[in-house]
């Protein structure tokens, strides 16, 4: 019985992708020994600088998704490293106050009267000028703003390319403005969505934001200074959750993966801005923003304190100037008979009421704790 041989085709070795050369500059030795190939004094490799250099290299540069028909790449590795290979971005906050608003006409007869007062024509106009003024709107990757309808129609004519890019404007009540008064009062959840379509096309985030919000149960000076040292730390750890990822107040940020900063802005007001930033009166302009960060480690120890804001040198330089108002200056007359308006004069009384009443509630227990240590201390 014969064998049948069949030929068999070897197909030709197919060529290699060149490697990637990697040159790596020298490194320092701490002995000038004479001897060559020492091995006692060989120069040391910095594995955990070397380390965190591979994996910060583009995947694409060690791949063979690239035409490898030419000579191996060279990737040039320079030493010593320095800079954003070795440390974290940096937050900037780029604080903004609303532009003008119907309150901000002093010419309007109990233009305070009204409740949570919307922008002006001139306002809008403001506002656009922002859009085209504001240099960092490229680089914004969050916008936090207070409720009130005025901070949330400067933020969304003010930044309309950072939404463009899938980035939210995030309510968060404690931006809202001091004061008891009709203008600092909020609009509720239902009508917020009924002015701004922006909520429902999840443009405008209300995650933040809960029924019966609109009220300011703030009373006295005390009350001020603990909502500052609480938008502080607030605006702290949102900074932390930015860059290494986390959960602020319930919602989830991933971390932040790169070396350009993280640009965030926030829409306040003018007395909630310059108390935040310790300013002994109110002199910020409406529409005006400025650019703080939180000092650094270094900043510390020199004698910062770790939670109050720094203004950065090109902000301090930045001169805000106004645009001119141009057309007859807005004037309104306050109708209080139509029922809306009579409806929001009625409920507004009456929280200044309970206002009242928790404050002798307050000041009786005050008074009852001192009774109490003025007896213990006779006893």
């Amino acid at each position: 019985m014969s064998t049948l041989h069949l030929p068999i085709t070897i197909p030709p070795k197919a060529r290699l992708a060149p490697a990637v050369v990697m040159a790596v500059s020298p490194a320092k030795s701490e002995s000038n020994c004479p001897k060559e190939n020492c091995m006692i004094h060989v120069p040391k490799v910095d594995k955990v600088e070397l380390n965190d250099l591979m994996g910060r290299l583009s995947l694409s540069d060690i791949s063979n998704n690239k035409d490898r028909s030419a000579a191996g790449s060279v990737v040039t590795i320079p030493r010593a490293l320095s800079g954003p290979f070795s440390g974290k971005p940096k937050v900037r906050f780029h604080f903004v106050r609303h532009a003008q608003a119907i309150h901000n006409i002093h010419t309007i007869v109990d233009s305070t009267s009204l409740r949570d007062t919307n922008l002006t024509p001139h306002g809008k106009e403001q506002s656009r000028a922002l859009s085209t003024s504001f240099p960092h709107a490229s680089k914004i990757k969050y916008v936090l703003c207070s409720p009130l309808r005025r901070t949330i129609n400067t933020a969304l004519i003010g930044f309309p390319s950072v939404y463009a890019r899938g980035v939210k404007c995030i309510l968060y009540e404690d931006l809202r403005e001091f004061g008891q008064a009709q203008c600092n009062t909020g609009s509720t959840l239902l009508k917020l969505r009924e002015n701004f379509k922006e909520i429902n096309t999840g443009v405008v985030n209300t995650e933040l934001i809960y029924g019966g919000w609109e009220w300011l149960h703030e009373y006295g000076s005390n009350a001020k200074r603990e909502r500052i040292v609480k938008v502080k730390k607030a605006l702290k750890e949102f900074e932390s959750v930015v860059v290494n990822g986390g959960t602020w107040k319930g919602m989830v940020f991933m971390p932040h993966y790169g070396e350009d900063n993280v640009e965030v802005v926030v829409v306040s007001h003018g007395g909630l801005l310059c108390q935040l930033m310790g300013y002994p009166k109110q002199n910020w302009a409406n529409a005006e923003w400025r650019t703080f960060k939180f000092p650094s480690a270094s900043k510390i120890a020199d004698g910062h304190l770790p939670l109050n804001l720094i203004q950065t040198k090109a902000s301090l330089a930045k001169v805000h100037t106004p645009i001119p108002e141009t057309g007859p200056r807005f004037h309104m007359v306050v109708d209080d008979t139509t029922y809306e308006r009579l409806k929001e004069i009625h409920q507004f009384a009456e929280h200044v009421e309970m206002m009242k009443r928790k404050a002798r509630e307050g000041e009786a227990r005050a008074f009852g704790e001192y009774m109490k240590s003025v007896g213990a201390d006779e006893s």
